[in-house]
Parts: structure tokens; sequence; C-alpha cells
């Protein structure tokens, strides 16, 4: 059975969140040190042809949002397909990305550090193909949070592989209490 696609109770702000993310990330200060940097950031090389698909609130602590990106040779593994760790990678930045709709000041306002992330492999993903990642924030509390995500091919929604992301809050504020 297919996965229920997202619907928007406001078109407007789901383009504001999606806007809003591409800029506080893609073109944020961190992302232009990185390309400004003389020695060439791994992460560069996907992260300069993701997409962001869609992105809703879904409540205080809780969102979801979706990703598109094709699979570049540079991408692979020695079998042709996907590599491993370069998918828990993206993965990790994909699914933290998705706090991005519910952080503000003292509640996961510098993303949290990973905890455990813990990923199933399911069919490898050739070059070339569009692959699609699904991540929702399940809960987001004072202190930790559980996202969860899947990437799948986006012909025939064929699931690529899982992903289970346990992340703490780090905010400066948080490491008093």
């Amino acid at each position: 059975m297919a996965p229920t696609p997202y619907t928007f109770s406001n078109v407007t702000e789901e383009k504001d969140l999606v806007k809003k993310m591409k800029e506080g990330i893609f073109d944020s200060d961190y992302m232009q040190l990185l390309k400004r940097d003389p020695i060439p950031n791994a992460n560069l090389a996907w992260m300069n042809v993701f997409e962001v698909v869609s992105v809703e609130k879904l409540s205080d602590t809780t969102a979801r949002a979706a990703f598109r990106f094709p699979v570049q040779h540079e991408y692979l593994n020695p079998a042709q397909g996907l590599h491993g760790g370069l998918s828990a990678g993206m993965f990790d930045t994909m699914t933290t990305w998705t706090l991005d709709p519910i952080r503000k000041p003292g509640f996961w306002s510098l993303f949290g550090t990973t905890r455990s992330l813990n990923l199933t492999y399911l069919r490898p993903a050739a070059e070339g193909e569009m692959l699609r990642m699904e991540c929702e924030v399940v809960h987001a509390g004072k202190r930790l949070c559980l996202i969860k995500a899947v990437l799948m091919r986006e012909r025939d929604r064929a699931i690529i592989s899982t992903c289970e992301h346990q992340k703490y809050n780090n905010d400066p504020d948080m490491a008093k209490a």
C-alpha cells in the first residue's frame, strides 16, 4: 500500500516553509563557508543537487519534509549502487533539517545532536535514479526527539532504505537543565 500523500491546508504556508528552509539551510552562512573552503566538503556533492519538495508543520512538536535528488556517479559503491555510508549521511542531514519548521530559541534551535541513527537497507539505487526522501518528526520533546524517514525511488515508490533517528537537544540553555 502506497503511503498517504502529504496534504496542506494552506498552500501559501507550505510554500513559505519550503522557502524558509531553502534560505535557512541552503543559503546559510555555513553553506557559503563550505562552498568557499579550498578543501572540498564531501557533503557539498549531494547538497548541491537536493531539492526541497515539501515542508509541513503538523504541530508545535511535529513536522514533515520531503526532498528529492538524482543518484550521481560519485554516490556509488563498488557494486554501482548508492553507497550506504553516503545515504546514512543524507539521512542524518535530511531528518535533522525536518526539525526546521518547529525549532525556536531554546527548542531545537541548534538542531540537536544525534543519539542514534538506525538504517535498514532494502534494495540498491542505480546511477540516474531520481530518489525521494520523506521525513517526519514523530515527536520533539524538551530534550529528545524521534525522526523517521523513508528513501524511495520516485518512479515506482519502491523503498530503498528506512531510517530512525534519535536526537538530543544541545541548545545552550538545555545544558543547564
